[in-house]
């Protein structure tokens, strides 16, 4: 009885345990994102432009007073690292400015769609093809500032 008991306990847990993961990742990586943008716009506001691009999970040149906080050079919840891409090319597309959350070895960004899909619900549109928050090139989840 007691064995059956805890079967079903494991059962029910395990799943809900896994949401809670995930949720708690994406909620991360939102809120990763939001402070990034905030930091940005205030450079290019001050500024006048956006900072150079960088390399993943460095400071944009200028950026480290903005950034300096923040987790832009962690690994992501999510995996990889962040990186600073202006005038960037993606399947296609050039856009001004944005955060590209890139496979950096060993920490490989997730391809788990439902994570992804969650994390965009929350910014966007729920569509990882149209939106600020979508797919980029190599199918690296990106973050659109300016188109």
């Amino acid at each position: 009885m007691a064995v059956t008991i805890v079967g079903i306990l494991a059962a029910i847990s395990v799943p809900l345990s896994r949401k809670i993961i995930v949720t708690t990742k994406g909620d991360a990586v939102l809120n990763d994102l939001r402070v990034f943008s905030g930091s940005f716009q205030a450079y290019v506001h001050e500024r006048g432009d956006w900072p150079a691009g960088s390399a993943a999970g460095v400071f944009p040149t200028g950026m480290d007073g903005y950034l300096r906080q923040s987790n832009w050079t962690r690994v992501t919840p999510i995996g990889g690292k962040y990186y600073w891409n202006p005038n960037s090319v993606q399947n296609g597309t050039r856009y001004r400015a944005v955060i590209v959350l890139a496979t950096v070895s060993p920490n490989s960004v997730t391809t788990d769609t439902n994570q992804l899909l969650a994390i965009d619900r929350a910014i966007d549109d729920g569509n990882l093809a149209t939106g600020n928050f979508q797919l980029g090139t190599s199918n690296y989840p990106i973050y659109i500032l300016e188109r």
